[in-house]
């Protein structure tokens, strides 16, 4: 081709991306309004509107939301654009079950990893031991990385993170995002649940773990985590 036809080629639009950072940060600034419930389920995101309220482009917006929909705390519908994930009984009930399935395999995979054995337990005493300090009502904030629900983020994904899977890892993180919403609706509208002992819980997961009483630590995590459904489903 002569570089006089190439002079004639249509034009290429250039989409100019965002900085990674930037879309990190309208990710989490997004993720904490729907997790707190500022942002209610089934209410829709528009892209126009994020971008006045955060003073951003609409390439970092529309790049946040698209992540927030592969961690199923925002949908993508045809037409009418994104909206903050419904929240229903069946959808707890889902996200509880297949955490159950899948996180009693992977303490398991993680008990039974001896290499760097001793480190791993001492991170989860140390883990522990932040949370304990810490008050697990406050409310969801991911940029503040000794926050109690980042901290209980941390514990939780140790716990199953030497299972040998990396893909394992990433989908109970996903889970684990997912089962947040559920719980602030419990903060923010049920007294009785803010009666439970989560340290408690925590210590006898933990307790198990340092024992090395598999059987037990998987029966305490599961305990931990039916806690939540029992509450979540109580009239």
């Amino acid at each position: 081709m002569s570089i006089a036809n190439l002079n004639k080629q249509p034009a290429v639009e250039i989409i100019k991306l965002a900085p990674q950072s930037l879309i990190t940060q309208i990710y989490n600034k997004l993720k904490k309004s729907l997790i707190n419930g500022d942002l209610k389920p089934g209410e829709k995101l528009k892209i126009d509107t994020l971008k006045d309220k955060y003073d951003t482009g609409h390439t970092p917006i529309r790049e946040a939301l698209t992540s927030l929909v592969k961690d199923g705390l925002v949908e993508r519908i045809e037409q009418k654009g994104f909206v903050a994930s419904s929240v229903s009984i069946k959808h707890f009930n889902e996200v509880l079950k297949t955490r159950l399935w899948i996180e009693e395999i992977a303490i398991k995979k993680s008990m039974e990893n001896k290499e760097g054995l001793e480190a791993w337990e001492e991170n989860l005493i140390l883990l522990n031991h932040r949370l304990n300090k810490k008050d697990w009502t406050e409310k969801y904030n991911p940029e503040n990385p000794d926050s109690w629900e980042m901290i209980h983020k941390k514990f939780h994904i140790s716990l199953i993170s030497r299972s040998g899977s990396d893909y394992l890892t990433k989908f109970c993180e996903q889970l684990y995002d997912q089962n947040l919403r559920f719980r602030f609706l419990l903060i923010k509208n049920k007294k009785n649940y803010l009666k439970r002992n989560v340290n408690k819980e925590h210590q006898d997961i933990l307790d198990a773990v340092l024992a090395r009483d598999v059987i037990n630590a998987q029966k305490n995590l599961v305990k931990h985590y039916n806690v939540t459904g029992k509450h979540f489903l109580d009239k």
